[in-house]
């Protein structure tokens, strides 16, 4: 017979093992072989048997005596675990069609009350007994329920297991479970795809719904941009319109000076041409006086140049004179006057003086610091130019028209001593002169140099010719 020490069975399991049977250990009792004290855990329950195949449980920490167990020959002992044992399982249901199943998942925790009842029961498993129990009161209740019904059949098999009473009291457990019934994996995928294609056709619906509102506020926000594009390019054809009008009124300022300009130009060039055709004109000493007045620095070229003239003049007026007097082409009347003033010439080259140069020259004015001087009638000088006009007001906006010619003066320019046929045309015409004067009477030499032949008057010169054209008229009558 085995000893005490000896277990006939004994499974290795601690605190953290997962138990199916709570029985750890069956020992055969020794009369003479007995101190299982220091071999038992003390949280564990000893059951022992009788001859008379009755159970008797200690709890803990309660332990028999060595007189109890031999005053009650007990034959084994059975060590019990009256621990708290979770428990995770997964049952198939049927349902109302054969093709598909319910799935149960169920949550235990089962723990020895009666270790007496339950090592009398016989039961090695307890997980297996509490799913045959769920088992029996599950099938006929889901039984009567589709696969799509989950959530009704559960609620009818929370009923019925509850109405069946504790699971595992037969033999002497406490079982606490939690059970959830759910469709099977395919159903479940089936429905997970339908709501994938309810989830996308929803998201779609949204997706158009919220399009078209970022479509209006889209176009909402370009019309606004074109608004605003419009109004900028408005305003900027209003200002470009603005600058552009201003710059044709510029052009059209400038082109109104410059007409200004060129007539003022005009006036000035026709001054010009009136003043040195006036002095043009007048020829020999004027137009070297001139010239002088603007280019002092030539006085030497001046001189020389009056010199050449004058000695060229002389000659010419010498051979003139010899023909006149040496000429038979005319009467005797006829040459009388040229006579006179051919000779009146020889006279003044004889005495070293220019012909037509006065016998008397001109006095120097007063205060040149050579004492008083007589009065001398000066000719008029030559009127100045008139100040142009101020030109009248320009308006803006009227178009650009070319100056108007000139028109000549009605009454022709007649210079001091000269006859109207040298008026200048575009000069304006001067005042009324006074009456012609003659000019004083030629030198006269000193005693001593013999008398100097002068003009004749031409008004007695011409009626003398009257007179005598007269007479020989009646001598060729009486004849």
């Amino acid at each position: 017979m085995p000893s005490f020490r000896q277990p006939e069975w004994q499974q290795p399991a601690d605190r953290h093992t997962q138990l199916v049977d709570p029985v750890l250990t069956v020992r055969q009792l020794s009369r003479f072989e007995f101190n299982f004290r220091s071999l038992v855990r003390i949280d564990h329950a000893l059951v022992f048997s009788t001859p008379k195949g009755s159970y008797e449980a200690y709890l803990p920490p309660h332990r028999p005596t060595r007189a109890e167990i031999t005053a009650k020959r007990y034959s084994a002992v059975y060590e019990v675990d009256m621990g708290v044992h979770p428990h995770t399982t997964t049952l198939t249901l049927p349902s109302d069609n054969d093709a598909f199943e319910f799935t149960a998942e169920v949550d235990l925790s089962w723990q020895v009350l009666d270790p007496a009842r339950f090592v009398a029961s016989g039961h090695r498993d307890v997980p297996a007994l509490v799913h045959g129990e769920l088992q029996q009161a599950a099938r006929p209740v889901t039984r009567r329920f589709p696969v799509a019904q989950s959530a009704s059949a559960e609620q009818e098999l929370l009923r019925a297991v509850t109405v069946l009473g504790p699971l595992g009291a037969t033999a002497g457990l406490q079982v606490t479970w939690t059970l959830r019934l759910r469709r099977d994996q395919a159903d479940i995928e089936h429905q997970q795809r339908l709501r994938a294609i309810d989830h996308s056709a929803t998201e779609q619906a949204f997706a158009a719904q919220r399009g078209m509102e970022v479509d209006v506020e889209m176009d909402r926000r370009l019309r606004q941009q074109d608004a605003l594009q419009i109004e900028r390019a408005v305003t900027y054809g209003a200002q470009q319109h603005e600058l552009l009008l201003q710059q044709q009124r510029q052009q059209h300022e400038l082109a109104l000076q410059q007409g200004r300009q060129e007539a003022e130009l005009q006036q000035i060039e026709a001054q010009k041409i009136a003043f040195y055709q006036y002095h043009l004109q007048q020829g020999g000493v004027h137009t070297w006086a001139l010239h002088l007045a603007q280019h002092p620095e030539d006085s030497h070229l001046v001189m020389s140049s009056m010199r050449e003239d004058q000695l060229r003049m002389i000659q010419a007026q010498m051979d003139l004179v010899k023909q006149l007097l040496s000429g038979d082409t005319a009467e005797t009347y006829e040459l009388e006057g040229p006579k006179q003033l051919a000779l009146r010439t020889v006279s003044d080259i004889l005495n070293q003086r220019l012909p037509g140069v006065p016998q008397n020259p001109p006095l120097l004015p007063e205060g040149s610091g050579h004492g008083p001087q007589p009065e001398v009638t000066a000719a008029p000088p030559a009127t100045p130019p008139m100040p142009a006009s101020p030109p009248p007001p320009v308006d803006p906006a009227a178009p650009v028209t070319p100056p108007a010619p000139t028109a000549p003066p009605t009454a022709p320019y007649a210079p001091p001593g000269m006859p109207g046929p040298y008026a200048t045309p575009g000069f304006p015409p001067l005042p009324p002169q006074p009456a012609y004067s003659p000019p004083p009477p030629a030198w006269q030499p000193p005693p001593g140099y013999g008398t100097t032949p002068t003009v004749p008057d031409p008004r007695a010169t011409t009626a003398a010719d009257g007179a005598k054209a007269a007479d020989d008229d009646s001598r060729e009558g009486g004849t």
